[in-house]
């Protein structure tokens, strides 16, 4: 079966070279015609002239391009570029105006109402403003490709980076569940399914989204409630884990791995400082202003990120690293950066991300 393609994509086929050409004699017969009838004074003329001398102009051009290329013209050297495009011009010009003039004497026979007909300054001047346009749209066209191919560049190198930075999120957390699992082995091996199946949920998320950079927020929470099972079953009593989901944020687009660097501060820090047992709160939620809000909170006290670690220390990155990301992901928006809030005891880590930022199926009012 023949598929017959729209025309805006067989045009869009066509070189661009070809695209301007054409549209812009068409562009000069249109509009020069009006001063070639004030100037000839003779319809008929004009007419002839258009039909014959304009493509000879095409020709001519075409020529004009050949030889700009093979000599290697370019806007950067401003001096050779003017020289060489006035002398081809010039010569344009001369050889146009012979051969319209062997054509009207040969074929055509029409008397020139216009003693300056048969010089060629005129069409020379027709031919420098086509070279003027030819170097301008190709140095145009030029410097669109150097800013796409930097564009290209950096956008590269943020993929690459945001990969990196989720990839350092908690390299120790595997090592940790394994242990947990082991010790198990010997206390209650018949409560380990649960912890088990949470470890494999939460690694199936892993890597069914490590290549997405945004993903559903349900999804998200979902694994960090198995996040946050492993970590139960390795802590016990001395954990207190709450989790909340508002339903209105499920369909919403975040970045992967946002929530994670939160819980491994509150985790790490709250342990350090909290008396036990150690309370962890999770709340995700849509504002009435408009914004995903994130809040994880931890009991405990805050503790300074010391500026450099022991080596044996894994972990640390996790604010830094989120803001680093939500840098990468939002540039130029000063928006979405997690805030610290201090309360008696508590330490809550607030995130807000307007609903501009973010993609939705549906949100529940």
């Amino acid at each position: 079966m023949r598929v017959i393609r729209p025309f805006s994509d067989r045009l869009v086929r066509i070189p661009l070279f070809w695209r301007f050409q054409i549209g812009g004699w068409l562009v000069f017969v249109i509009f020069g015609f009006p001063f070639k009838l004030a100037a000839f004074s003779s319809v008929t003329y004009v007419v002839c002239m258009t039909l014959f001398r304009e493509p000879l102009g095409v020709l001519m051009t075409m020529g004009m391009r050949q030889a700009y290329k093979r000599l290697g013209l370019s806007p950067g050297r401003p001096v050779r570029l003017a020289g060489w495009v006035l002398f081809i011009c010039l010569v344009a010009g001369f050889l146009d105006g012979l051969l319209w003039d062997f054509i009207n004497g040969t074929f055509l026979h029409l008397p020139l109402k216009n003693p300056m007909a048969g010089l060629f300054y005129p069409r020379s001047l027709v031919y420098c403003s086509w070279s003027f346009l030819y170097f301008w749209i190709k140095d145009h066209l030029a410097s669109r490709e150097r800013l796409l191919a930097l564009a290209r560049a950096e956008t590269a190198v943020r993929e690459a980076e945001l990969k990196m930075l989720r990839a350092q999120v908690s390299p120790h957390f595997l090592f940790n569940a394994f242990n947990t699992v082991l010790a198990g082995l010997d206390r209650n091996p018949e409560k380990l399914t649960p912890v088990v199946q949470s470890l494999a949920d939460y690694f199936r998320y892993s890597l069914s989204s490590r290549h997405d950079m945004f993903v559903p927020v349900e999804e998200e929470f979902a694994a960090l409630v198995n996040y946050l099972a492993v970590e139960k079953a390795r802590f016990r009593d001395s954990l207190v884990v709450e989790t909340w989901l508002d339903p209105a944020a499920r369909k919403l687009m975040v970045p992967g791995v946002i929530l994670q660097p939160l819980l491994e501060n509150a985790l790490k820090y709250g342990h350090q400082t909290s008396p036990t047992p150690l309370r962890i709160s999770l709340r995700v939620e849509v504002s009435s202003a408009g914004s995903l809000v994130v809040e994880v909170s931890n009991s405990g006290y805050w503790v300074e990120e010391p500026a450099s670690r022991p080596r044996h220390d894994a972990g640390g990155s996790g604010l830094e690293n989120l803001r680093r990301r939500l840098e990468l992901l939002y540039p130029g928006n000063a928006g979405p950066a997690p805030r610290v809030v201090l309360r008696d005891g508590t330490v809550m880590v607030h995130l807000e991300l307007p609903l501009s930022l973010v993609t939705a199926e549906s949100v529940v009012s």
